[in-house]
């Protein structure tokens, strides 16, 4: 009984607590009130622009990037594939990388209020989102394949019978 309506409890906060963002005809709507317009950003899509309603602006642009053979294969990734969506304010020169669908990425900016009413970025809370991202998996890619060159030192060969087979 006390799981049941614990669950109950949990069901309902969900619910009640959790934005309505809906994507239709270009628009996206948060609440059924229009936020920013959109182009891509389908399931099929790998890349998703939002734009403003006033003029079509683009403001951010976001892309699916895939890198084969950069995670080690698993049950759950067989190939090996790193797969990140890479988010770019664009005008200011900032970037963040998150592992999330295109709709998740858009309420994580809605909910920072990066993008103003009128469609300008407040400057501060789109470095808080930096900070907070970042771009974890660019700077693990550029520290895996810095084309380090690897010496190994061969010691000299001690006094004696040395018998090497297989040189």
């Amino acid at each position: 009984m006390k799981k049941s309506i614990t669950a109950l409890f949990l069901f309902i906060s969900f619910f009640t607590f959790s934005q309505d963002i809906k994507l239709k005809k270009g628009k996206i709507l948060i609440e059924n009130k229009e936020w920013l317009n959109y182009d891509g950003c389908g399931s099929f899509n790998n890349n998703c622009n939002l734009m403003l309603i006033s003029n079509n602006e683009e403001v951010v642009y976001m892309n699916w990037v895939k890198v084969p053979n950069a995670e080690p294969i698993s049950n759950y990734n067989r190939t090996g594939e790193l797969a990140y969506i890479q988010i770019k304010f664009l005008g200011l020169n900032a970037s963040i990388e998150m592992k999330q669908t295109f709709k998740k990425a858009i309420s994580i900016i809605y909910n920072s209020k990066a993008v103003n009413e009128d469609g300008s970025f407040d400057k501060d809370k789109v470095m808080r989102l930096v900070e907070k991202y970042g771009t974890p998996f660019s700077d693990q890619l550029n520290n895996t394949n810095n084309n380090t060159t690897i010496i190994i030192k061969e010691e000299p060969s001690k006094p004696g019978v040395n018998i090497n087979i297989g040189r």
